[in-house]
């Protein structure tokens, strides 16, 4: 999400004066280094990772109870269980701030310092900085209320198939090796 919106920032702010950032080579696991780790924290801060999740968490979970509403007749769901579902939705989502923890949140910066130079993930907290992505940030979470239910009914048709493939390899691969059947947390019918 980081890396679009960094896309997004450069798109969106011509007026800023050209930076030039030598692209990095792929390092494989290595750790950073002192000032790319610090680079990539001070990404994470301004990014607000925390924030925007728990800003994306309603309209998360009115796309889950919308999907969920796809498994009953006329996508009605029984009253009593609508409210045992959103009871634990809520609880989810107050949950969110508890699961960014420090370490996690120091975990994620390492992951964008194997990634990045210090010099590039300064320029993307540098563009994160602009006006403009501020705006973007604090919009997105809005956005995304408005685009999911578009984006979960276009990918609807797909994931029926795609389950249905899925469930057609499943069996398949069990006729063929019964003994993993056992292995299967709900095993099929038939």
């Amino acid at each position: 999400m980081i890396a679009a919106l960094a896309l997004l920032a450069a798109a969106a702010a011509p007026t800023a004066a050209p930076v030039a950032v030598a692209p990095s080579a792929p390092v494989a696991m290595a750790q950073p280094d002192a000032a790319t780790l610090a680079a990539a924290r001070a990404l994470m801060k301004i990014s607000d990772l925390q924030g925007q999740m728990k800003a994306l968490g309603p309209s998360m979970a009115n796309a889950a109870e919308q999907q969920m509403r796809g498994m009953f007749t006329e996508a009605r769901m029984p009253d009593g269980l609508q409210a045992q579902m959103a009871s634990a939705m809520k609880s989810y989502l107050d949950s969110m701030d508890r699961m960014f923890t420090p370490e996690l949140i120091d975990q994620m910066a390492t992951i964008y310092a194997r990634h990045f130079t210090a010099a590039e993930l300064n320029h993307i907290t540098a563009m994160m900085a602009d006006p403009v992505m501020v705006h973007f940030r604090e919009t997105t979470p809005q956005l995304m209320g408005e685009l999911m239910p578009a984006m979960m009914q276009a990918m609807r048709p797909h994931q029926k198939a795609l389950q249905a493939q899925l469930m057609t390899i499943i069996r398949d691969w069990i006729q063929t090796h019964p003994e993993d059947k056992a292995k299967l947390r709900s095993p099929l019918s038939s």
